[in-house]
């Protein structure tokens, strides 16, 4: 929920660069038969309806038809890669829901996002989170040009048992390394950004500090990635949506003696 509702809020506020009103709310609903949305449809049921609404530009039609798109995006280069809409239709799909956007330009847009209402217990995720591995307030250097991944990752982080320090910018991130090359223990940064990317990041970590482990994630992982990645030192490649298991033991690799990598 934490991810679909952040998403949604940074994209409403990119949809008023001249400000507005966000509003959220969250109700229950029942339908009564099926019913079919602008994206998904549901059964009969009972739901929770998430709204995210904004009085910004509006969705033209032509955009619309592809905002759930992966790397889909109508923001600038270095503002993001897009996947933000795409990670919400993923995690909605998931549960068995569906999202309704109703638009028009120049009055805002409303997002209806819609999940099954459940009563089982979640008694098996807190055991699953609970037998993951945890740090031991290890300092982890976190890049991503997107401001809602750095927070989201930050808290991850946090309730694993390390120090987040996040950057939204690469260049940003090098220079703190630059400065203070000793002070972190861990990075993990984002493959697509600008100036440098991820991996060019790790190749210039390789040269500063040769045993500083780095774990990359991407939202479009392959074969070449995963090699270049390799030849450049990096200890693993995640792919987006970044699941906290995953990073867990990824970071868990990082920080084994040498002769158990």
């Amino acid at each position: 929920m934490h991810q679909i509702i952040m998403n949604l809020c940074s994209n409403a506020v990119h949809a008023m660069p001249q400000g507005g009103v966000l509003g959220i709310a969250l109700v229950r609903v029942r339908f009564g038969a099926p019913v079919a949305f602008s994206h998904g449809a549901l059964g009969n049921g009972d739901f929770v309806r998430l709204t995210v609404k904004d009085t910004g530009i509006g969705i033209p039609a032509d955009v619309l038809e592809r905002i759930f798109n992966p790397f889909f995006t109508t923001r600038r280069a270095g503002e993001g890669t897009g996947l933000g809409l795409s990670l919400v239709d993923g995690i909605v799909r998931e549960y068995g829901g569906g999202i309704d956007v109703q638009t028009a330009p120049g009055e805002g847009t409303r997002f209806d996002v819609y999940l099954p209402v459940t009563d089982a217990p979640p008694a098996s995720h807190e055991h699953g989170r609970e037998s993951l591995p945890h740090g031991d307030g290890q300092v982890v250097l976190l890049v991503d040009d997107e401001d809602t991944l750095v927070t989201l990752g930050e808290e991850v982080l946090a309730e694993l048992g390390y120090e987040p320090v996040g950057f939204r910018s690469s260049i940003a991130a090098w220079e703190a390394l630059l400065t203070e090359p000793n002070r972190f223990d861990v990075v993990i940064t984002d493959q697509t950004m600008p100036e440098p990317t991820g991996l060019a990041l790790a190749a210039r970590i390789r040269t500063l500090r040769p045993g500083l482990p780095v774990i990359l994630y991407s939202g479009f992982s392959n074969t070449t990635l995963e090699r270049d990645a390799r030849e450049e030192g990096v200890l693993a490649v995640l792919r987006k949506p970044l699941r906290q298991a995953d990073i867990a033991e990824a970071l868990a690799r990082a920080f084994q003696p040498a002769s158990s990598h």
